[in-house]
């Protein structure tokens, strides 16, 4: 799961959580939103609370607006706790204790800087770790802590019910310091990316940047890259610092989306990300395809990290204006499936074409579909057919009446 406004709500104990159910679909251009549309119609009319009929731009959308995993806001918080555990030791005269846990606040932090509301968290961990390391006679890296965390928090206040005399003095003297500066190239890879350095711009790499000695947090961005923070140290020999972006895999996936003979790899990790970054607890993976003839819709529904799915189901009809019926009843049959399977809709040889023979004769029935001649299907099980490599192909009975308009 995703969560956005993290600045807003880390400091709480409630965690949302995930709910709904998603579709991504692959169809013909002209058909996916027909196709997304009817699924979603039948989760609503089977009570599902919040049925998404197009997850995967959700979670374009949600990436985009910078959404990011429950785990990492779940760090905010393990931050922000040892914060308070280090300042509890120092409280309690436990000097070099609260050092060594505000320290480590400090570099878990680092992480996060990337994120709306991290620098401020930083800055916190950093300016208590300058008021630790001044009471234990280390003044050089307590005034770099301090200088660092007044770059990062400009405005944060500094009160006497928060802070011994002596810690403000010592950051007032901070303050009034100026300290030498010098050029330092950053550089990243790629090249172009956008660059802030102690929470101001920087322009893009490379870039020289007038940087006084002691201690910097730059953050660097680049489209279709994760973004990068890091914490580094100047002195006067420092002349460049190089920063390496990783590509953002996640990104490319969910840009890219759904096309026929996905391999089961690419289409477990897509699952996956549309489940965190939309914010459902399940997706239904869907497809429109032609069989004997006629359309057919493919189904699997899944959910979980890794995310584990139903068999395929699959279900042909008469023509395309029975989407609707064969939406419910496909629905029904993958809402009450076990997850059992790897994502694998997408490869499915039925949509590549590369398929032996039909396993769905009766399902195309009109008079079916139609719910005309009951006498001539009555008794009938409708074969909704999945195809599995290693297990025995499961067969579901699903009431004909189910495909009546």
């Amino acid at each position: 799961m995703r969560v956005l406004a993290i600045g807003a709500i880390v400091m709480t104990s409630a965690i949302a959580h995930a709910g709904g159910t998603g579709v991504v679909t692959l169809a013909e251009p002209a058909r996916r939103a027909a196709v997304a549309t009817a699924l979603a119609t039948a989760m609503r009319e089977a009570k599902v609370a919040r049925a998404v009929d197009d997850a995967l731009a959700e979670a374009r959308t949600a990436g985009a607006a910078g959404a990011v995993p429950i785990e990492t806001m779940l760090r905010f918080r393990r931050v922000r706790e040892q914060i308070e555990e280090g300042w509890r030791a120092y409280h309690g005269v436990q000097l070099d204790f609260a050092a060594s846990r505000l320290a480590a606040a400090r570099t878990e932090a680092e992480a996060l800087l990337v994120l709306q509301g991290a620098a401020a968290l930083y800055a916190d961990a950093s300016l208590r770790l300058g008021a630790v390391l001044a009471q234990l006679g280390r003044q050089a890296e307590s005034h770099d802590a301090i200088a660092l965390a007044l770059a990062l928090d400009p405005d944060r206040p500094i009160s006497p019910l928060e802070f011994a005399p002596e810690i403000i003095a010592a950051i007032d003297a901070v303050r009034a310091q100026s300290r030498p500066t010098h050029g330092v190239k950053l550089t990243t890879e790629p090249a172009g990316a956008t660059l802030s350095v102690d929470g101001r711009d920087a322009g893009r790499s490379p870039a020289t940047v007038e940087l006084g000695v002691g201690q910097h947090v730059v953050v660097a961005r680049s489209l279709q890259y994760q973004a990068a923070a890091r914490a580094f140290a100047v002195d006067a020999s420092t002349t460049e610092l190089p920063l390496a972006l990783e590509h953002d895999d996640e990104a490319a996936r969910l840009s890219t989306g759904v096309e026929p003979g996905m391999p089961d790899a690419a289409t477990q990790a897509l699952t996956e990300s549309v489940l965190r970054l939309a914010d459902l607890d399940e997706v239904v993976l869907a497809a429109e395809t032609e069989r004997s003839g006629g359309p057919t819709l493919l189904l699997q529904r899944c959910a979980g990290v890794p995310a584990k799915c139903t068999a395929v189901v699959e279900l042909g009809y008469a023509d395309r204006s029975g989407i609707a019926a064969a939406a419910r009843a496909a629905w029904q049959s993958v809402r009450a499936a076990d997850l059992r399977y790897a994502p694998n809709l997408f490869g499915d040889a039925r949509i590549t074409g590369n398929h032996g023979g039909d396993v769905c004769r009766v399902c195309r029935n009109p008079y079916v579909l139609a719910g005309v001649g009951a006498a001539l299907v009555a008794g009938t099980i409708v074969i909704i057919a999945v195809a599995t490599a290693s297990r025995p192909p499961p067969i579901l009975g699903v009431d004909p009446t189910q495909y009546t308009h």
